[in-house]
């Protein structure tokens, strides 16, 4: 009886511990599926002139059902315009006039960049519903084009980049930007800059030989002049370094933009393009003086810089970004042959500054394994999440978009070794019942081609399977769906490294 009862106890246990065993990958199983959040990226507060306090913003976004707040209020709005050789002085004083001329007030500068960081940080901790995330929208780089008898333009000053998630105040007021300076340092001019020196020079010896001089009188003004315009020059000069660019010599190319990804992404930010396919064409006047912005579509600029994470991919990516063979499957391709160091990913933004404009139309869906800062950005830097825009983008959601290869399978944002000569694609979108309908319509683009089109109505399953390709590259795939009114869905890709690929 003992013996029995020993080995019946004996199986019990081991029963009970595979038991459990069980319940413990299932556990890690259920907890490794990535929760679905839905958030704004870019939101303009009253900071730099938007309609809403910071937490008017969130609780906005709370009303829309959005889980996600990236705040990137301007980083400064300072533009001059001087005249040689008074640049620095006149250019003190233009400010006003152009800020005036094309309404530009308020910026992280003028509102302080701890105090920014501090409050977004207090409404993140207080509205525990939402993730907020700080920073800010710059324009690196401008220059005139014209004068101010002719009428003045800046050129480029809506070509804007996002950076975002930036511990550090200190990080931000030192962004470079032709508002705060990209400076080379001391160096050679610097010495060129201390010209003023000698008439200072000067009129200090006027002034010495006015006692001994019988024209005293007719070397006072002489004096006073050297003096004056000596000191007036060398406070123009001041700090005696120079930048690497400036406003005043036409075009520099895209070192200013790529000088300040580096800025960003060193310091553990993320840069996003935004709005690169819109132009901006404005022109004001105040009595006589006419002052104008004009920004040409930038979407080739994501072909020659490099190291930024994201590109806005909604409202204004639409048109030569992300069609299939656009520029976001070039500078993919780019990556996959071994031409840039990382990929690029899409995201929506919202440019909400009001009420004008719901959150929901042009929206991103973070898949996260928790809610919370860090998982958000890790989300973003990791292209785990898919833009959608459209009157009806709160009805569509991208349920899965896996491939698996032999032994594993990978999600958005992922690499996957296939370990075999098959893939296996499979994706499931779904849309609401809604008065204009639920039809869906999904191109599957590989390497920037649509290898397969799928059409369904409210659910959508996709199942495909390819050869892996050839081992001398990486390949991705990607996901464009359409819905009614206008709505889109854009997923980011998946990656398939075959044996041997580098």
């Amino acid at each position: 009886m003992s013996y029995r009862s020993d080995r019946v106890e004996g199986i019990t246990r081991t029963l009970l511990c595979c038991l459990l065993i069980l319940l413990a990958v299932f556990h890690q199983t259920v907890d490794a599926v990535p929760e679905q959040i839905r958030g704004v990226i870019h939101l303009d507060s009253s900071v730099s002139g938007g309609e809403y306090e910071p937490e008017q913003l969130i609780q906005f976004l709370a009303e829309n059902d959005m889980e996600v707040a990236v705040f990137t209020d301007q980083a400064t709005t300072s533009v001059e315009y001087g005249i040689f050789p008074a640049r620095w002085i006149m250019g003190w004083v233009s400010r006003w006039f152009i800020a005036k001329a094309l309404d530009r007030y308020g910026s992280l500068q003028t509102y302080g960049a701890e105090s920014y960081l501090s409050l977004l940080d207090e409404l993140d901790q207080k509205y525990s519903d939402i993730v907020v995330i700080p920073g800010v929208e710059s324009f690196p780089f401008y220059y005139w084009k014209g004068g101010i008898l002719q009428g003045l333009t800046m050129v480029n000053g809506y070509k804007h980049l996002l950076a975002i998630g930036m511990d550090s105040g200190e990080d931000y007021e030192q962004l470079p930007s032709m508002g705060n300076g990209f400076f080379r340092g001391y160096g050679i001019a610097t010495l060129f800059s201390l010209w003023p020196l000698v008439l200072i020079y000067l009129g200090l010896k006027c002034r010495k030989q006015e006692g001994t001089s019988r024209f005293a009188i007719l070397l006072k003004i002489p004096a006073f002049l050297f003096l004056a315009i000596g000191f007036l020059f060398l406070l123009n000069n001041f700090p005696y370094k120079f930048g690497k660019y400036d406003q005043y010599h036409g075009d520099q190319g895209y070192a200013p933009y790529q000088d300040f990804i580096d800025y960003v992404e060193g310091r553990g930010g993320i840069v996003i393009w935004a709005h690169p396919e819109v132009e901006n064409d404005v022109t004001k006047k105040i009595g006589p003086l006419e002052a104008s912005l004009y920004t040409a579509p930038y979407h080739n600029d994501l072909l020659h810089t490099y190291n930024y994470t994201a590109f806005a991919a909604f409202y204004e990516g639409m048109k030569y970004v992300i069609p299939p063979g656009g520029v976001w499957d070039l500078v993919l391709t780019e990556y996959c042959i071994g031409d840039r160091a990382q990929p690029v990913w899409a995201i929506a933004e919202g440019d909400v500054e009001g009420d004008a404009f719901s959150p929901k139309l042009s929206h991103n869906v973070f898949l996260v394994e928790e809610k919370t800062r860090d998982a958000v950005m890790r989300a973003i830097r990791t292209g785990s999440m898919y833009a959608i825009s459209g009157p009806l983008a709160e009805h569509l959601t991208l349920g899965k978009f896996t491939i698996s290869g032999s032994d594993s399978t990978v999600e958005m944002g992922q690499t996957i070794l296939p370990g075999a000569r098959k893939i296996h694609v499979s994706a499931t979108i779904t849309c609401e019942t809604t008065p204009k309908g639920n039809s869906l319509k999904a191109e599957l683009i590989r390497d920037g081609k649509v290898v397969k089109t799928f059409k369904g109505e409210g659910i959508l399953e996709i199942a495909y399977t390819d050869d892996v390709g050839s081992p001398d590259r990486i390949h991705y795939y990607r996901l464009d769906v359409r819905a009614p009114n206008q709505t889109r869905l854009l997923s980011n890709p998946i990656f398939i490294r075959p044996d041997g690929s580098s």
